[in-house]
């Protein structure tokens, strides 16, 4: 899930500007980011994981460099933020972006929607559990709805425990994709106070591709690429422009004029228009277990979204995933 951060000065203190262009952008964003999941499910059913994000990492980084570029923004690190950048976005960018595509892979686009909105779940916990900050009871309660909802989302299917039970691998997977992004996004807080989202964004993006390649050679040199068909090729650029690069200027231009707090209201709406998407493009179906349980997955997150912490924490841009 690609996320511009913003600082708590941005927020506006006690109004509430009408609805416009700033609107318009977010929910733009969140459009984009509720159809990639299924364009991305669609392609990877003729289209290796692995050839997929190599290639729509160094497209991805080729469009980030070009928008740093028109921004004049340098990309020097200093000696000290260079040692704290590296497993930041070893896990944030590199494993989380193996972990979604092989998990989306093996689940479905609706699943790994609701279990990527999971994430505000763990940065609570960790400030409840690590941390040892003192959490409401709200939260508490929102943290136990999500991981009951979850349960009955992954295990409601009578087909997880055949076949393998490979939807039930790639919803573990898609979890610890979450907690990778959730670990990305306390992690890089420091350094988003220094830095802007742009730049940061553009590191990883030149980070990843590289490794993803890397990983990818043996997979990229036994491909038939006459043998993909054309619609894989426009899920590939729509996944790589639009939901990393554009996807990241329109939310981080909004949330610049709005505050994070009223655009993470509108965030709400991506798992939402994910399901949607995966029912009517892709034919996805969930039983009455499964629809109660994305249903109490979406209470509970919004509950825990009443926590001020998780309204003032800045959110790393461009995963993809984030998608």
């Amino acid at each position: 899930m690609s996320r511009a951060p913003v600082s708590s000065s941005n927020q506006y203190a006690g109004t509430r500007p009408p609805f416009g262009l700033p609107d318009v952008l977010i929910l733009l964003a969140v459009l984009i980011w509720g159809v990639n999941t299924s364009i991305v499910k669609a392609t990877l059913a003729v289209m290796h994981p692995m050839v997929f994000n190599a290639l729509r990492f160094s497209l991805s980084s080729v469009v980030m460099l070009l928008i740093s570029r028109l921004q004049r923004q340098s990309l020097a690190l200093p000696r000290e933020d260079r040692r704290r950048t590296f497993p930041i976005m070893v896990v944030g960018v590199l494993l989380y972006q193996l972990l979604f595509v092989f998990g989306l892979s093996r689940t479905t686009a609706g699943n790994t929607s609701v279990l990527l909105a999971t994430i505000p779940i763990f940065i609570a916990l960790y400030w409840g559990l690590i941390r040892r900050q003192r959490l409401p009871a709200l939260i508490w309660a929102g943290a136990v709805l999500t991981f009951s909802g979850v349960a009955m989302l992954t295990l409601g299917s009578g087909e997880t425990f055949r076949s393998g039970s490979s939807s039930l691998i790639g919803d573990g997977l898609i979890l610890l994709a979450a907690v990778c992004w959730a670990a990305y996004t306390i992690g890089s807080q420091s350094l988003l106070e220094r830095h802007s989202p742009t730049k940061i964004t553009t590191l990883s993006m030149l980070f990843a591709a590289p490794a993803l390649d890397l990983i990818a050679l043996p997979q990229l040199l036994r491909t038939d690429w006459g043998a993909i068909p054309w619609p894989a090729w426009a899920g590939l650029l729509f996944s790589a422009v639009f939901s990393i690069a554009l996807s990241y200027l329109f939310w981080n231009t909004g949330v610049q004029y709005m505050g994070s707090a009223r655009a993470t209201a509108y965030s709400n709406l991506t798992p939402i228009i994910s399901l949607i998407t995966a029912w009517i493009a892709l034919g996805e179906r969930l039983n009455v277990i499964q629809m109660t349980g994305a249903a109490v997955v979406l209470v509970g997150i919004w509950l825990v979204r009443f926590d001020p912490r998780l309204r003032r924490q800045k959110r790393p841009a461009a995963s993809a995933a984030s998608e």
